[in-house]
């Protein structure tokens, strides 16, 4: 009985590798690119944010996969003034992903995170509990390169009006996608 375990154990050890054969996806991506962050400023306006993202992803299977995304923005100026606002935001989450098609891949997104807005003119910053939400698609260019587009929702704990103490916006971004591990 023991031999017949102990043989049957050593063939599916050697089956396993066969199986991941067929598992034909990368393992390990980062991507960098341009976002514009539609968020309320300090004074209750809302505005278009140009900033920088970049985004690594760990798939751990076809479909699942953890991402980090971290993004940075400049907020223009608080009241007039000359110093200006920055946000830093950083979330880690979940991705799903659906490979199908071999031109076209589209995922989802979701993520928990901070984000870290700073005065220039003071120095002082804060910092708040934030959510992401989202979709996107890559198209690939060759193996190891792809381009994105990307939309997410991005909410933030903080205060901008008298009445709500969450601050939400659109987050549209775009880039190239490299391949790290295939």
């Amino acid at each position: 009985m023991v031999r017949t375990l102990v043989a049957a154990c050593f063939v599916l050890l050697l089956a396993v590798p066969a199986l991941a054969q067929d598992e034909d996806y990368p393992r390990i991506q980062t991507s960098m690119g341009y976002a514009n962050l539609s968020l309320r400023n300090f004074i209750g306006d809302s505005g278009h944010h140009s900033g920088f993202t970049n985004s690594t992803g760990f798939n751990l299977t076809r479909t699942w996969g953890l991402e980090n995304y971290m993004g940075i923005y400049g907020l223009g100026n608080n009241r007039g003034l000359t110093n200006s606002i920055t946000l830093i935001s950083d979330f880690f989450g979940g991705k799903a992903t659906y490979r199908h098609y071999s031109r076209f891949v589209p995922y989802a997104l979701a993520g928990l995170g901070i984000g870290y807005f700073t005065d220039s003119g003071t120095g002082a910053g804060q910092s708040s509990f934030a959510t992401r939400v989202g979709a996107g698609f890559d198209v690939p260019i060759n193996d190891t390169m792809s381009w994105k587009v990307e939309y997410s929702r991005m909410r933030f704990h903080i205060q901008t009006s008298p009445t709500d103490s969450w601050t939400s916006g659109n987050n549209i971004s775009a880039g190239i996608v490299f391949t790290l591990a295939q």
